[in-house]
């Protein structure tokens, strides 16, 4: 800690007139005056866009969320520009402080004649004719001693209140911390919708064969079977084809109605599609029926 009044007027007054002025604040000041003006025209902004979103055709859910999330920021925004300003404000303080106290300190000058002005004193005060100059003398090298004191602490104290700002505050988050994990959930039901996508296309490719097979004698109709199961004919069984038609009953009904709830297909177009999927099973339980029929009659012949 400084004691200013246990050091001399030299030191005192050459580091007052050393210093770098009050030009540094004059622009500090002139930079915080810009930005405040910046952000009160930003606050501006933001409440005009707040002000049409929860007004005239804009209006709705959306927009009434996405005003209620910035409106804290558009606060935050208006009370930047106020410490901005005050920011300014106490910059200008400081400078009128130091410009007092320069004014109130002696000039280096001044203290170095006193000091030269006795040492001549008491060089020619043989008989003593110089003591009452001497005296005097000494006497203003008191009072510059007491005056660069004074000035020093009055610009200490108007400093540390020129140093009394109120903080800026962190801004709002105005997003949703959830939105990342959002976002991964909804790639992986994308992910989903594609797999969906997927089973319907082998869906659809299916049921016209089998339906084709059905169109000719059994033994037409079980060799284009097995071609859909990925089989020969010739390795085909009884159980094979009953497994091969149950899974094609089985995946009809199950796959589309997924697809439905995937898609959001228009009304008529999940009424064809349901109305074709109804007829492939049906026609898929008769063929099934047909080729286990076939496979007893087959037994038969044999046993005979």
């Amino acid at each position: 800690m400084i004691d200013f009044g246990a050091f001399p007027p030299e030191f005192n007054s050459a580091r007052m007139y050393a210093g770098p002025g009050p030009l540094s604040l004059v622009a500090a000041a002139v930079a915080w005056d810009g930005l405040a003006a910046e952000l009160h025209t930003a606050a501006a902004c933001y409440r005009s866009v707040i002000a049409g979103l929860t007004t005239g055709r804009w209006l709705g859910p959306s927009s009434l969320t996405m005003a209620s999330a910035f409106a804290p920021y558009m606060a935050w925004t208006a009370g930047a520009a106020a410490r901005a300003a005050e920011a300014a404000g106490q910059a200008r303080l400081a400078v009128e402080i130091y410009e007092a106290a320069f004014a109130m300190t002696v000039p280096p000058p001044a203290v170095a004649a006193n000091r030269v002005q006795l040492a001549t004193l008491i060089a020619t005060n043989f008989f003593g004719q110089n003591s009452a100059a001497i005296a005097a003398t000494e006497a203003e090298y008191g009072e510059m001693w007491a005056q660069d004191a004074a000035a020093m602490y009055e610009y200490a104290a108007g400093s540390a209140a020129a140093c009394e700002v109120t903080p800026f505050s962190p801004p709002p988050n105005v997003t949703d911390p959830a939105g990342v994990a959002s976002q991964s959930s909804a790639v992986a039901q994308a992910e989903t919708l594609t797999a969906t996508h997927s089973s319907l296309s082998n869906v659809v490719s299916t049921v016209p064969n089998a339906l084709h097979g059905l169109s000719s004698p059994m033994t037409a109709g079980t060799a284009t079977l097995t071609d859909v199961g990925g089989t020969t004919a010739g390795t085909v069984t009884d159980s094979a084809t009953s497994s091969l038609m149950s899974s094609l009953v089985s995946s009809v009904p199950s796959s589309i109605p997924t697809y439905f709830m995937a898609a959001a297909t228009p009304l008529y177009g999940m009424s064809s599609i349901l109305g074709m999927a109804q007829t492939g099973q049906g026609l898929a339980n008769g063929a099934m029926a047909a080729a286990n029929a076939a496979g007893a009659a087959a037994s038969g012949a044999a046993n005979a």
